[in-house]
């Protein structure tokens, strides 16, 4: 199934990416900082605006094997424009479109990481002296220029990172939903005070996404306080992540506040999307603990009850407002983090898991397929009478692992979106697409300076090899839940 069309499209792919460097795909750094267990201006760089930023070196698509994609000649058929006809609801453990009495659909796609916030394993700017973290990019940025100023830069990083030639490329590939991660600040300001203009960029993405027939899942990725003290909810708690999650964890008062913004924010949301066919789903929550899951102070029960007692409060309050929209809860780690739906009353509800491995980051030993298939295994048992989803998963370098293990999930009739769409050059496989530019220090520049680079944020060249083996099972036919 790779087909003569994807050869073309990725070669007009290559001829916009600028040149860079031949990739490492084979060799990359495992992510120590990811803490899970499991339309670009014309703006001219000179040398001396480098400074703070290193550029990768290499070829213009990162297909190092030196071999040509396959050349065969099946056409691949854009998606159409999402409708109000295409509103998608669950009915019972599959997803249909005419708000669940349609068509069955099978959401496939990927994650925009990287885009409303910045982890800086994968991103282009990198840990400095003051900046660990997101929040850390707002507090200098603001402290060394104001908030306006703040606000601005930030602006042109998300203005340039993705822009419609990414939806453009994401539609040629034939995938069907994009699960967009954001955080608070995207929305709020440092006070917890709604942004005037909080909903525009959503808006563009939702609408753009929209036209080329992709649905968005909008993915709470950092609450108020971090759900996780991880740097991927924006905050680096560093050696008492449980400590630095004040979403659940510390002082009474500011847990409280914490998540009455968190379930404002979501009011809001629905407010804004209800009737949205765009929008596949609310995404809750992305993983509540996370690292600390399985050595936190408190119990296995203790956990629970605070994390359910959440997604039932944020249930009852969308719900008020948004009766149809699937609502997305994550288990952290499998179907036994959650609880049997009925007991609770949710209805049009996706279970949602993520699944990585680093014990066997190359698959040597068949790891990534059997800890997947283990995965799978553990859901097909609990037996919950809802669709479930993959929100996030990578196979790392092993490309045989990323098509078996793709077909698992899409055979076994689960939804699934890859982490992530696009990365740094040392992370391989990680990204369906490459920077071109990385290292960039914000305190090594100024304002001037940093919106320069930050205005070349998204430029980025295709994985040629992993878009190889991925890109075919985004256009199967859509598949039930098989179990």
């Amino acid at each position: 199934m790779r087909k003569l069309l994807f050869f073309l499209i990725m070669m007009l792919a290559l001829t916009s990416c600028s040149d860079s460097g031949e990739s490492d795909m084979d060799n990359p750094v495992e992510p120590g900082v990811l803490d899970q267990v499991t339309d670009n201006d014309d703006t001219q760089v000179s040398e001396d605006d480098l400074t703070g930023i290193s550029v990768e070196n290499g070829s213009e698509s990162d297909n190092d094997d030196g071999q040509s994609l396959n050349e065969e000649d099946e056409e691949i058929v854009m998606r159409q424009a999402i409708t109000e006809n295409d509103f998608l609801k669950a009915n019972g453990k599959n997803i249909y479109t005419q708000y669940g009495q349609g068509d069955l659909v099978q959401l496939r796609g990927v994650n925009i990481g990287g885009y409303l916030f910045q982890e800086f394993w994968m991103s282009p700017t990198k840990p400095s002296e003051h900046v660990k973290a997101e929040i850390d990019i707002y507090d200098y940025l603001s402290q060394e220029y104001g908030e306006e100023r703040m606000r601005d830069l930030i602006g042109v990083y998300q203005d340039n990172y993705f822009t419609e030639e990414d939806f453009d490329r994401l539609q040629e590939l034939g995938m069907n939903v994009v699960r967009l991660p954001f955080w608070y600040l995207n929305i709020v300001d440092g006070k917890g005070q709604f942004l005037e203009d909080w909903y525009t960029r959503f808006d563009w993405f939702i609408e753009e996404a929209g036209k080329r027939g992709i649905y968005v899942i909008l993915d709470f990725h950092g609450a108020p306080g971090s759900q996780n003290g991880s740097d991927h909810s924006g905050i680096d708690g560093q050696d008492d992540k449980e400590g630095a999650s004040e979403f659940f964890f510390g002082e009474e008062e500011t847990v409280k506040a914490n998540q009455e913004l968190f379930y404002q924010i979501w009011e809001a949301l629905a407010e804004r999307y209800k009737g949205n066919p765009v929008v596949a789903g609310y995404d809750l929550l992305n993983e509540p603990y996370c690292t600390y899951r399985y050595n936190s102070s408190l119990s296995a029960d203790q956990l629970h009850k605070k994390l359910w007692s959440v997604y039932d409060e944020a249930y009852q309050r969308i719900r008020a407002i948004d009766e149809d929209h699937i609502l997305m809860m994550e288990a952290t780690w499998d179907p036994v983090d959650l609880p049997d739906p009925r007991d609770y009353g949710w209805t049009n509800v996706v279970y949602e898991y993520h699944n990585y491995l680093y014990d066997d980051y190359d698959n040597e030993n068949g790891g990534q397929i059997r800890n997947m298939a283990k995965k799978i295994n553990l859901i097909k048992t609990a037996d919950y009478d809802l669709p479930s989803y993959m929100g996030e998963f990578a196979y790392f370098n092993n490309l045989e692992a990323w098509d078996e293990g793709i077909r698992l999930l899409t055979e076994a009739g689960l939804h699934w979106t890859t982490w992530t769409y696009k990365v740094t050059s040392n992370y391989g496989h990680w990204g369906l697409y490459h920077h071109n530019s990385t290292d960039i220090n914000i305190e090594a520049v100024d304002d001037e300076k940093l919106a320069i680079i930050w205005a070349k944020s998204g430029d980025s060249r295709p994985n040629t090899r992993l878009l190889e083996v991925i890109q075919p099972y985004y256009v199967e036919e859509d598949r039930a839940y098989k179990y």
